[in-house]
């Protein structure tokens, strides 16, 4: 297990640091990574089925957006920042199951640590890997973020989907021909029962029956303050833990290890915001 995938990631971008010294993976990363676009075959079929074609797909790139959440750094692949990305996208894609879907959730031990950070960031890297095919989810539904990190307006509520209120292909969107969005703009009053119960995960189990996604990044509650995310965990294949550097201890990461080890394989750490070494 990769203890940590990456250092120094910030997700206040500019209002707390500055671009080199938003990733500054341990001992350097080398600049040819194994997970550059093409070198990846993808693990279902290389030709999208036809329900990710028809999804509407949005006009413009997305930006850093001024006033977005989080900076979103994978979208400029020349920012140095995006080199921890790409470290982390290589460490993702070695550990995931051969030949089939995978489910990931990415999490973090308390609010705030960078989780919605680090889903927006690493959907984007693994959207540039060409015939791969990655789909982003907001399932933090008491707390959204992903909407505001891509700078998007009117998302919708993605309650109406999950309960199948809403066709998927109504909800959901294409940013470029790799990457799919399902995000939120609004609070889930009923998170709880929505998450634990049957029919969300048949929504969720027919939209990557029929989309085919290689990779589903699922941006969940933190695991120290919503008991619901691990309720939930046993249906993805593997989790991202996202701990801040900078206020996040070694007994909050220890208990998640323990809160993880019967429920999901833990893929490694992310450790956001940490301060350099010597």
């Amino acid at each position: 297990m990769i203890r940590t995938l990456v250092s120094r990631l910030d997700p206040r971008g500019d209002r707390t640091g500055t671009a080199g010294d938003v990733a500054r993976p341990p001992g350097g990363v080398p600049r040819t990574d194994p997970a550059l676009p093409g070198s990846f075959p993808a693990l279902t079929d290389p030709s999208p089925p036809p329900a990710w074609s028809r999804l509407r797909r949005l006009a413009r790139s997305p930006s850093y957006g001024h006033k977005a959440r989080v900076r979103l750094i994978s979208c400029r692949p020349s920012d140095p920042a995006a080199l921890a990305f790409e470290h982390l996208r290589g460490h993702l894609l070695r550990s995931l199951p051969g030949n089939r879907m995978a489910r990931i959730a990415v999490i973090a031990p308390t609010p705030d640590c960078g989780s919605t950070f680090a889903t927006a960031n690493l959907a984007l890297s693994l959207s540039r890997i060409s015939a791969f095919r990655t789909l982003a989810l907001d399932l933090n539904l008491p707390r959204p973020g992903l909407a505001k990190a891509f700078d998007i307006r009117g998302a919708g509520a993605l309650e109406d989907m999950l309960t199948g209120a809403q066709a998927p292909e109504k909800h959901l969107f294409r940013i470029g021909e790799t990457l799919a969005l399902g995000l939120n703009d609004r609070p889930v009053a009923n998170a709880s029962a929505l998450m634990q119960g049957d029919a969300m995960w048949d929504v969720l189990d027919g939209i990557q029956n029929t989309l085919s996604p290689d990779i589903t990044l699922i941006d969940l509650p933190p695991l120290l303050r919503d008991d619901t995310t691990r309720l939930v965990l046993p249906m993805v294949d593997g989790v991202l833990l996202v701990a801040d550097g900078a206020h996040t201890t070694s007994r909050q990461i220890a208990e998640c290890e323990r809160r993880l080890s019967d429920r999901a394989p833990l893929l490694g750490v992310v450790l956001n915001r940490a301060a350099e070494g010597p």
